[in-house]
């Protein structure tokens, strides 16, 4: 009669796991046909990658369920005296608990995961930045460690151990830390708010507060990585360029204001050297003709009229380019058409003792 009891609760528990598998494949279906559903009806990519990603873990939870239900079918089978199949059972549960609980753990990480992952693709896609590759698997390892370690506190504090003297002492260590590496997490969370808050990208031509101007070649979670002129990297803290005023050339627009000043004599017509000055900006292949370039009277100097010609070029890297051209077309062409370009002049006067001056 025993071995007939135990047979039967055995194929019971056979039958309780078998159907928790089969269970687990019909929810998955389920879960296929609701998300086909669900994106048909909106254009939000979440909630289908969400049930994607419980489609995967479905299976093991319904597994995992019935096996718990197996064992409670199988302790039916045996007496409270029979210690050792009791002791068996028992460990088997304490097992079951700790893969049951990590395992809700990892699919509960997956789940934030993705809704991060969604957030800052879409974060992304909007600024044109590459924030996803560049925070995206730190974030993850950090949510990873988290959701496990609170997987540890609930195993331990399910079987009785005590976990207030262990969080008092993960403070204490996480203070020492943070003390400890308080620059490194201050240049870590600047380098956050860089990437999230965008006020510069890679590509842009950015001047630092200490004068230096460069292109942005890398936004790093320490560091910003700057490439100038001589093809050296500068490398800045994120902290310190978030606390800095930074002059972004490539935001929100690339094209850049060039200028040139030039000094004509006393005496120039005017008209006829502004028309010059416009002929030159509107032959020339890298100025933009909308706005258009202008020429104004910005001094009267003591040696000459100065003049400056304003004009639009598309982007930074061609203002140095089209400033030293349009100079180069200007002192060729004021020698053509006998424009005078004057020198400094001093006037010295000598008063001698008698009370007569000589110039």
């Amino acid at each position: 009669m025993f071995e007939n009891k135990l047979l039967s609760h055995i194929i019971i528990s056979v039958f309780i796991i078998v159907s928790s598998y089969f269970l687990g494949k019909i929810g998955k279906f389920l879960l296929k046909i609701i998300g086909k559903y669900i994106s048909s009806r909106t254009k939000n990519t979440l909630d289908d990658q969400l049930i994607n990603e419980s489609r995967k873990h479905i299976t093991l939870l319904f597994v995992l369920l019935g096996i718990y239900f197996a064992i409670q079918e199988l302790r039916k089978a045996f007496l409270p005296a029979d210690i050792t199949a009791t002791q068996f059972l028992k460990y088997a549960e304490i097992v079951l608990y700790i893969v049951a609980v990590f395992a809700v753990a990892r699919f509960v990480s997956r789940l934030i995961e993705t809704i991060f992952k969604w957030y800052i693709d879409n974060v992304s896609d909007r600024t044109q930045s590459n924030v996803s590759a560049t925070i995206a698997p730190l974030t993850n390892k950090i949510i990873r460690v988290v959701i496990f370690l609170i997987g540890v506190i609930v195993v331990l504090d399910h079987f009785g151990i005590n976990i207030g003297s262990l969080l008092v002492s993960l403070g204490v260590g996480s203070l020492a830390i943070a003390l400890a590496a308080q620059d490194t997490i201050a240049n870590m969370i600047a380098g956050f708010v860089i990437m999230l808050d965008q006020p510069y990208r890679i590509g842009d031509r950015i001047q630092l507060p200490t004068g230096e101007v460069g292109d942005v070649v890398e936004i790093g979670l320490r560091s910003t990585r700057i490439l100038n002129f001589d093809n050296n990297y500068i490398i800045a803290p994120n902290a310190d360029l978030v606390k800095s005023k930074i002059i972004n050339y490539s935001f929100p627009f690339e094209s850049i204001r060039a200028f040139v000043d030039v000094s004509v004599a006393y005496g120039t017509d005017i008209d006829k050297a502004r028309e010059i000055l416009l002929k030159l900006a509107d032959q020339h292949p890298k100025v933009l003709k909308d706005p258009p370039p202008e020429v104004f009277v910005i001094e009267l100097a003591p040696s000459g009229i100065i003049l400056r010609l304003n004009m639009r070029t598309s982007e930074f890297k061609n203002k140095w380019f089209v400033e030293t051209s349009i100079r180069e077309s200007i002192y060729k062409i004021f020698q053509q058409e006998d424009i005078i370009i004057p020198l400094p002049q001093h006037v010295v006067r000598i008063i001698k003792e008698d009370g007569t001056q000589t110039t």
